[in-house]
């Protein structure tokens, strides 16, 4: 009789295997039916320095860990669920917290389906082109709003949510999001004057077309009805829709990678505007990315960020500028890396209530993917 080894077992031993190995990449066990868990994630040390009399800091960047299981079903099916977590330390603070959980099936003629309390989004299959900065960026594309940074809006690691992808032959791809009722969801605002909502019909959608060589080219829809305001918000009701539209393109060919998004959102964000006030207004914005691998390890990054508010009472506009220069020990795997963050906009709120740019930052850390 066959013997298969049990997903426990497995577990456990990709565990050891884990931290008893000096260096593995997304170490990956499989049994003899095909089932696997996968274990990756990223370390990271991370340096900050904000600018004007901020100190600065050492911490735990953006350190996770996660884990992903195949389950051999019949008839072409097959389970998979991923579970992961991140790692607040140093200036972070001192905490675990969930990033990604969710379940599902998938077939190769029938698609994926999965459901989770949080897992990247339709929307997102659009929105990475140009989510590729280390700590600064993608403040222009709409995809990390709100007080959670797109986690109640469905754009980011949507939660509370249903997600089906599937393709059309190769080149056409597609993904469907629909999310239940979040509630107190945070808009803005602080301690006595913030602004809490609940979202309802949470429903995105992405289309992609891959079939020229190195490019993909995509469309990505979001919106929710807002409902059970705690406070007035400038700009909104309750019952008014928050929308979005992104349209976005990338190049890649192992040495160059070109991203662009622009958007345009209806009540997509949401500012304190006094000490007693919050406002939600329309928006639009676009963001570039680009690098360049050299074969030595070296790539320098660039990373360009304008948003701003399509609502004439609202003065806020985002506009930045983040050079960066990595060096990568093994591509992708082990890198250090830099980025120096020029801030010409008007988005942080002064103490009298007006927008103004915000200091200049720098960050640099040292990363190991697994």
């Amino acid at each position: 009789m066959r013997t298969v080894k049990k997903l426990p077992t497995v577990c456990a031993t990709a565990l050891a295997t884990l931290f008893s190995l000096p260096a593995i990449s997304a170490q990956t066990m499989i049994n003899e039916a095909g089932d696997s868990l996968t274990i990756n994630g990223r370390f990271e040390a991370r340096y900050r320095d904000k600018g004007g009399d901020t100190p600065t800091t050492v911490d735990s960047g953006s350190s996770r860990l996660g884990l992903k299981g195949e389950k051999v079903l019949d008839n072409g099916w097959t389970g998979f669920g991923h579970a992961e977590w991140g790692y607040n330390s140093g200036a972070n603070g001192d905490n675990i917290y969930d990033r990604l959980l969710y379940v599902g099936l998938k077939h190769d003629k029938y698609g994926n389906l999965s459901v989770g309390t949080k897992q990247w989004s339709a929307f997102y299959d659009v929105a990475w082109f140009t989510d590729m900065g280390r700590v600064f960026g993608t403040r222009a594309s709409g995809l990390y709003n709100l007080e959670d940074w797109g986690i109640a809006s469905g754009t980011g690691r949507a939660e509370n949510s249903l997600v089906y992808r599937n393709s059309i032959g190769d080149s056409w791809h597609y993904g469907i999001t629909l999310q239940t009722a979040r509630n107190d969801v945070g808009l803005s605002g602080s301690e006595s004057n913030r602004a809490t909502a609940t979202l309802e019909n949470g429903l995105g959608g992405s289309l992609r077309y891959s079939g020229i060589q190195n490019v993909s080219i995509g469309l990505a829809y979001q919106q929710n009805k807002v409902n059970d305001l705690n406070l007035n918000v400038d700009g909104i009701e309750n019952g008014d829709m928050m929308r979005i539209l992104l349209l976005g393109a990338n190049y890649s060919d192992g040495h160059w990678y070109l991203g662009a998004t622009a958007h345009i959102g209806e009540n997509w964000e949401a500012v304190e505007t006094s000490s007693a006030t919050n406002a939600m207004f329309g928006t639009w914005g676009g963001e570039l990315y680009a690098y360049y691998h050299f074969d030595n390890g070296l790539r320098p990054t660039l990373n360009y960020n304008y948003f701003e508010s399509r609502d004439a009472d609202v003065d806020y506009t985002r506009h930045l500028l983040a050079p960066g220069l990595e060096y990568h020990f093994t591509r992708n795997t082990f890198l250090l890396w830099a980025e120096y963050q020029i801030d010409m906009g008007s988005d942080q709120l002064t103490s009298d209530h007006q927008f103004d740019n915000a200091e200049n930052q720098f960050a640099a850390g040292l990363r190991y993917y697994f």
